[in-house]
């Protein structure tokens, strides 16, 4: 097999009537500071939140943000805590700084949903959600299809977690055109092989939890 390059920092993603840029966060170039405190991190290593933002953003609107501006805001806003992005501290800050309506959607206080009837209607509006699909991972969903009786989601990840292991059993479909290939390396650093995930796939509505609604004006 002739391997391609490994995926810069960003790349586009054609979906429908839709060019998306899509922000590779296994990208080691994504150096710009996204820590706190004491701990130094970029948005390579814990960007996810920030990243879900953009892409549900474009999603929406077709605008593209500077990621490095909102980690900045985020940093300096109370969005950034010690486990990563504190989603409703930052939406509620985009939101009363008008960041939010200036990006094209409304954020409603509303904290961390399980309500999956509601995710629905927001996808079906043209809205777009922030989501965990494993504990500790942010992506953004951006789309709703039934299929076989079973409604399913348009998951956007920046990580692209399509094979992990406890998630790739929960996956309906992936998009082609999607793929994203990235180094693997040993403990010590050495390149051992090449692997391609996806960035758009499809998983059950009754997967995501601890969602926050973002709904497109």
């Amino acid at each position: 097999m002739q391997w391609l390059e490994p995926t810069g920092k960003t790349r586009l993603i054609r979906y429908g009537d839709r060019e998306i840029l899509f922000h590779n966060q296994k990208s080691a170039d994504w150096t710009h500071p996204y820590g706190y405190g004491e701990e130094k991190s970029d948005l390579c290593g814990a960007g996810c939140g920030i990243f879900a933002i953009a892409h549900a953003v474009e999603w929406m609107t077709g605008r593209r943000i500077d990621v490095e501006a909102l980690a900045d805001f985020s940093v300096q806003n109370g969005g950034r805590d010690d486990t990563g992005t504190d989603r409703p501290a930052l939406l509620s800050a985009m939101q009363r700084a008008g960041l939010a309506r200036e990006m094209g959607f409304e954020y409603r206080f509303d904290g961390l949903r399980n309500d999956h009837q509601a995710l629905a209607g927001v996808l079906e509006a043209g809205g777009a959600a922030l989501c965990n699909l494993r504990v500790g991972h942010i992506v953004c969903l951006v789309d709703i299809r039934e299929r076989g009786g079973e409604k399913q989601v348009l998951a956007m990840d920046s990580v692209c977690e399509s094979a992990r292991e406890k998630l790739r059993d929960s996956v309906r479909e992936c998009v082609p055109g999607s793929e994203i290939v990235f180094r693997v390396k040993n403990a010590a650093g050495l390149e051992v092989g090449r692997a391609v995930q996806y960035a758009l796939f499809w998983v059950p509505l009754s997967l995501p939890m601890d969602f926050n609604l973002l709904h497109k004006l």
